[in-house]
Order: C-alpha cells, then sequence, then structure tokens
C-alpha cells in the first residue's frame, strides 16, 4: 500500500482507515467477479466434457455408419500360393485353387560391350510395351552407365528399370519390365544404328506371359498376378506355381465383428447415458438442469425407438436390442411363446440376415447415420455446444477485462482517498501544534503569577 505514513502528524489511525474503505469497496466486487467466473468456467468444463462424450460415442456410432461395418467375411487360403480378399458381398463356400503360370514381364539383354564406361553414339530410345511407350535422348558423350541412368529417371518410364552387369563374356545392360503378360512384351527401338546393341540387336532373357490358374477345374488366364472377380466379389492374387497340393479357398460370413460392433454400440451408449446423467446431476453436477442434456437425450431415444423402413429387420427391438427401465440399451431377456429371447433374435440375424443388420444401421435412415446426424448438430465446428464454448470464453475473457477495469477504479479511489487523509493529516497536525503552543504559554504564564 502507498499509505504506510498517513496519519504520522496527526496521530490518528489514518492507515487503517483507509484501508477500510478500500475493503468495503474491493471485496464485494472481488466476490461478485470471483463467483461469477467460477460458474463460468465449472459450465465451460461441463460443456466441454459434454462434447467429449457425444464425440467418443460418434465415434463408435460413425464404424456402425459404414458401408462394409457388417459386409466382413472370413477368408482362409490353405497355402501361401496365392492370397485372397474380397469385397464383403462374395458368397459363402469353398473354392479348389491351381496356379499353373504366373505372369511375368520382358527381361531384355543387350549385346556385349567392353565396360560401362563404353560409349556408343547419339539418338533416341523408343520403350514399347502394349499401349505404353516412352522415349530417352542419348548424346554421343554417354556411355553405358549414363544410358542406364536416363532410363531409370526419365519420368514417362512405365516401369521399366535398366542394369549393368560385369560378366565373364562383357559388360550388359539388362532391361526389365513391370508390365505383364503377353500383350506387353518390351520393345526397345532406336533412331540410330549406333544404338542398335541396346536396342534391336537386344536378345529376350525372359519373354513377358499371362498368369494361368484354374478353379474348381475352369481355367483362367489373365495379363497380371491378380485375379479380380473370376470368383464373383472375389480377388485371387496368384504368388507361386503349385507344386504340390492345390490351393483351398473358404470363404464365410464374420457375424463376430458384427456382433463385437453392436455390444460396443450398446456399451458406447450406456456410458453416454453415464456421462450425461452425471452432468446434469440437480446438486452436483456441472450442468445440473442443462437443457441442451434433456434435448440430446430425447433425439437419440426418439431414433433408437424408431423404425427403419429401409431394412427388413425395421428396429432395434426387433433386433432384440432395447432400452429398460433405467433409459440403458441391453439385449432383451424377455421372451414368450411367440417372441424369442433378445439374444436369439440378434443372433439369428446375424447369421442369417447380416445385410438388413447392416441396412438398420448404415442406411441413410438407419439408427446410426441418424445419430451421427444429431451429434453433428452439437459438436460440429457450428454446433450448439460448439458455439456455448465460444459464448462462455468470451463472458470469461469479459470478467478479466471487468477486474482489469474494476482495479483502476480502485487505485483512483485510493489515490483520491490518500489525498484527503493527507490533508486531514497535515490539519490535525497543524490543530494539535497550535494546542500545544497555546497551552505552553499558558503553563508558561501561570508560573510567572505564582
Amino acid at each position: 500500500m502507498s499509505f504506510t505514513n498517513l496519519g504520522i502528524g496527526s496521530g490518528l489511525p489514518l492507515n487503517t482507515l483507509v484501508e477500510g474503505f478500500l475493503n468495503a469497496e474491493r471485496i464485494p466486487t472481488e466476490l461478485r467477479l470471483d463467483s461469477k467466473e467460477e460458474s463460468l468456467q465449472i459450465e465451460l468444463s461441463g460443456v466441454g466434457s459434454f462434447k467429449s462424450a457425444l464425440s467418443d460415442f460418434q465415434s463408435t456410432v460413425d464404424r456402425l455408419a459404414a458401408d462394409n461395418a457388417f459386409n466382413q467375411q472370413t477368408i482362409s487360403t490353405s497355402n501361401d500360393n496365392i492370397s485372397v480378399t474380397t469385397n464383403g458381398f462374395a458368397s459363402n463356400g469353398e473354392f479348389d485353387v491351381n496356379v499353373q503360370q504366373l505372369a511375368t514381364g520382358t527381361q531384355l539383354k543387350s549385346t556385349a560391350f567392353a565396360s560401362s564406361t563404353t560409349t556408343l553414339g547419339s539418338g533416341t530410345l523408343t520403350f514399347a510395351a502394349g499401349s505404353n511407350s516412352f522415349n530417352v535422348s542419348i548424346d554421343a558423350a554417354d556411355d553405358l552407365s549414363a544410358i542406364r541412368d536416363k532410363i531409370n529417371a526419365e519420368s514417362d518410364n512405365f516401369g521399366v528399370t535398366a542394369n549393368i552387369i560385369n560378366a565373364d563374356a562383357g559388360t550388359f545392360l539388362i532391361l526389365n519390365s513391370t508390365e505383364t503378360g503377353s500383350a506387353n512384351s518390351l520393345s526397345v527401338t532406336s533412331s540410330d544404328a549406333s544404338l542398335a546393341g541396346i536396342s534391336t540387336n537386344n536378345s529376350v532373357t525372359r519373354a513377358a506371359q499371362d498368369a494361368i490358374i484354374n478353379i474348381d477345374g475352369n481355367t483362367v488366364t489373365n495379363g497380371s498376378n491378380e485375379f479380380k472377380n473370376f470368383i464373383e466379389d472375389v480377388t485371387i492374387t496368384a504368388n507361386s506355381v503349385t507344386t504340390g497340393d492345390n490351393s483351398t479357398i473358404t470363404i464365410g460370413q464374420d457375424t463376430d465383428s458384427g456382433r463385437e460392433l453392436i455390444d460396443e454400440f450398446v456399451s458406447s451408449f450406456n456410458s453416454l447415458q453415464d456421462q450425461l446423467t452425471g452432468l446434469g446431476a440437480p446438486r452436483l453436477g456441472r450442468l445440473a438442469f442443462d437443457p441442451n442434456i434433456r434435448q440430446v437425450k430425447q433425439q437419440i431415444n426418439d431414433v433408437l425407438l424408431d423404425t427403419v423402413a429401409s431394412s427388413g429387420i425395421g428396429s432395434l427391438q426387433n433386433l432384440g436390442i432395447e432400452l429398460n427401465d433405467d433409459g440403458k440399451l441391453e439385449v432383451s431377456r424377455f421372451s414368450s411363446d411367440t417372441i424369442q429371447t433378445g439374444e436369439q433374435r440378434l443372433s439369428n440375424a446375424l447369421a442369417n440376415d447380416l445385410e438388413e443388420v447392416g441396412k438398420l444401421f448404415a442406411s441413410d435412415d438407419g439408427v446410426a447415420k441418424r445419430i451421427s446426424a444429431i451429434v453433428d448438430n452439437y459438436v460440429d465446428s457450428d454446433g450448439v455446444l460448439t458455439q456455448r464454448q465460444t459464448s462462455l470464453n468470451e463472458q470469461i475473457s469479459d470478467v478479466g477485462d471487468e477486474r482489469i477495469a474494476f482495479n483502476e477504479r480502485l487505485a483512483d479511489y485510493e489515490a483520491r482517498l490518500i489525498a484527503q487523509f493527507t490533508a486531514l493529516d497535515s490539519a490535525v497536525a497543524g490543530f494539535n501544534s497550535t494546542r500545544d503552543f497555546v497551552s505552553n504559554a499558558l503553563r508558561t504564564t501561570t508560573s510567572s503569577d505564582s
């Protein structure tokens, strides 16, 4: 404080008086601002938790909203001669596959040269395989190594790799093409005869050929080792020629992953309910009686109870999943002579109507798609909760500005008090000096009369 010397002249407790006036002005305002900021911070924290809980739930919901969420299949092969994938819609079954031939690209070998520093001439090399082609310009100063580097660096190169091999018979430029299949044989021509040794005079050390496999006794030929949709909705990649037993492909529907998704959905929804109930608790909730909590609960529950017209299953209840008395999802335990338990309904649907289960969640009017859209309205960049966060942060900032303004006013008030009480101190000190003078004078007069 800047008024510690007040009252020295007068002997009055002016420091205490000024401090009392300042506290009377400061304390109520600070308590009000502290209370307001604390309330805003609690609400902001609650809104952040609210938004985070919805986003976590949406992450689970979005996995069920994916078009292929329930189109997962189990695929196995009896050996490594082939690899297999499906798009999720392949028919279940077993297939016998024999790999008779792998697809290969062309390998060409140049004539022999003295060394990799040999120069040949100048001109243009043209490389072609099927519908692909590219050109490389060769200068007279380019040796075999430089020619190799130019081929490999050419931006239009469709997959030709040049290498140099130094063998007993001489140095050779080796060209390998990644373009497989008999229709993609690699050829090299040149615009100048000086380049014939690495173009038209090349020898074929490996010819381009098709891949050939046999599927359940049916021969299939393809320009690459990837056989797509020769079994409908299945892609087979030939890895090696069959030398022993044929490869057996086994395809089945993956009901386990579907059940895991649904169990995760139920668990995630129930976790959201617990979090929202805690946030909105009347006494201890950071968002007690919050209308947004009541609103989002009602909106999501409406979707859970609604009918999905695009799915043959129709509703979560028909799938065996219901809201219990506590507002939580569970696999129904109720059954009767005509109604199966929820567990039976769910298991049957996953085993026999997996596509309809997918539609129940992932179609445009499906449970997951609609819930995700509801959550977006709250958590998106322009969502209700995002806007609340922005507003609360602005209000907290306003409280800070109000504190600064108040401290400035308090400093002015303090300066006025100090000036006033300094004047009082000086005046009282003057009165005290006059009093002391008069008293001394009277004492002196009395002593003289005696």
